[in-house]
């Protein structure tokens, strides 16, 4: 899942209406709209009307749209032109909260990280977090409330919050993803070689050289993008550069691995291993980096044959791309051995790709593919499909055959 962030702002001619004071922010401040007009729509209403009341931003399923500028106030807290919630508080209307369902929870999911990177902007902690409650006497956020979900909020946004801290998690508001890569470990590719070195190339503009593996220790120098070093121990998301100058970020979003010194490089098929989806919704990638192209999606509940892990994503058996291995998107699931007595094994033929759906017909909805002279393990038939042993779905067998 992603976002797409837009600015529509309040025209400076407004500021007098919207937002009459410069801000330094010291909260954000959470609301539901308590309606189901999206994220567009109430910022437009909200800068075309003349009331003295306006937000910060407004978040979606699908877009984020800032309407007044962060170093300018709103009026959305309730608490007077001289209370702190109005004049020091940036404003994140999350929509649709007024029907709720599958758009408010993206919507709520989306605004989570825009809580959390508006936290780490202006360096601020989680109690800096607020409700509009917290400074008026209103029900809001209302769904929240009402859910009794303001600490699980809460306590998602601080989790966003840390990993952008640790250099797992985009930290601009602008960038859209809605992702949190897992602690990097050069262990996760190779844990039976001690000393592993490995070489990484940095992909951002500049890139701090720390003096502790802390994201809070001193800065002694930086790195440019392009450049190539050799990390000979990773702690807390840091690299140990082998120059000895001191520790850089592990983030995929800043750096890349382009070497593993290591004797082998197996991806043999022994080690693949089968994946549950326990997300709403999870990117595919083209390629193993989460700044690589979303090619797809997999939806809750979904397993999958994992043949690759690389930078903390899984290569999809299909071919169609790499997923997140994060332990909030996916859990492993105990597979039977393709040894087992049970089930009969089926080659794809007569086809360059072949649908898998979620049951056992033509009307059920499509969740992934498999590919020409691929073999798979049957368990089960109905209506001419069959249903694969690893729980991925269920294929027709008129593309089969016996082996």
């Amino acid at each position: 899942m992603s976002y797409i962030f837009k600015e529509n702002l309040v025209s400076s001619s407004k500021y007098s209406i919207k937002c009459p004071y410069p801000m330094k922010p010291r909260y954000v401040v959470c609301h539901n709209t308590a309606n189901d007009a999206s994220a567009t729509n109430e910022v437009s209403y909200m800068i075309r009307n003349n009331n003295s009341v306006s937000y910060h931003l407004a978040v979606d399923d699908t877009c984020v749209i800032q309407g007044i500028p962060l170093n300018r106030n709103a009026w959305h807290a309730g608490d007077g032109s001289r209370g702190p919630g109005n004049r020091y508080g940036i404003a994140v209307e999350i929509c649709y909260s007024k029907s709720g369902g599958p758009k408010y929870t993206a919507a709520e999911e989306n605004a989570v990280y825009v809580m959390a990177r508006l936290l780490y902007q202006y360096d601020l902690g989680i109690d800096a977090l607020k409700q509009h409650a917290d400074f008026s006497a209103k029900n809001c956020p209302h769904r929240i409330r009402d859910e009794g979900r303001w600490n699980s909020v809460k306590t998602r946004v601080e989790t966003v919050l840390q990993a952008i801290k640790e250099g797992r998690c985009d930290p601009k508001l602008s960038s859209g993803t809605t992702v949190i890569s897992p602690p990097y470990s050069p262990d996760d590719e190779s844990p039976s070689l001690p000393g592993l070195k490995f070489t990484v190339k940095v992909i951002c503009n500049e890139l701090n050289i720390r003096k502790e593996a802390s994201f809070t220790s001193q800065v002694v120098g930086t790195v440019k993008k392009g450049d190539v070093y050799t990390i000979v121990e990773v702690s807390n998301g840091l690299g140990r550069l082998k120059s000895g100058a001191g520790w850089i970020s592990m983030g995929t979003d800043y750096v890349e691995k382009v070497k593993i010194d290591s004797p082998t490089d197996s991806n043999d098929s022994s080690s693949s291993f089968t994946v549950k989806v326990i997300c709403n919704e999870l990117n595919i990638r083209k390629e193993a980096s989460f700044t690589s192209q979303v090619v797809g999606t997999v939806k809750k509940g979904d397993v999958y044959t994992i043949v690759e892990v690389s930078n903390g994503l899984g290569r999809l058996k299909s071919g169609a791309g790499w997923i997140s291995m994060g332990t909030d998107y996916v859990e492993k699931v105990t597979t039977t051995s393709s040894s087992s007595s049970s089930g009969y094994q089926v080659k794809i033929v007569n086809c360059s790709v072949l649908n898998v759906r979620s049951g056992a017909g033509t009307s059920y909805p499509v969740v992934t593919t498999v590919k020409a002279n691929e073999v798979y393990t049957i368990v089960d038939e109905s209506n001419g499909f069959g249903k694969l042993k690893s729980g991925a779905g269920w294929i027709s067998l008129s593309y089969t055959k016996k082996i």
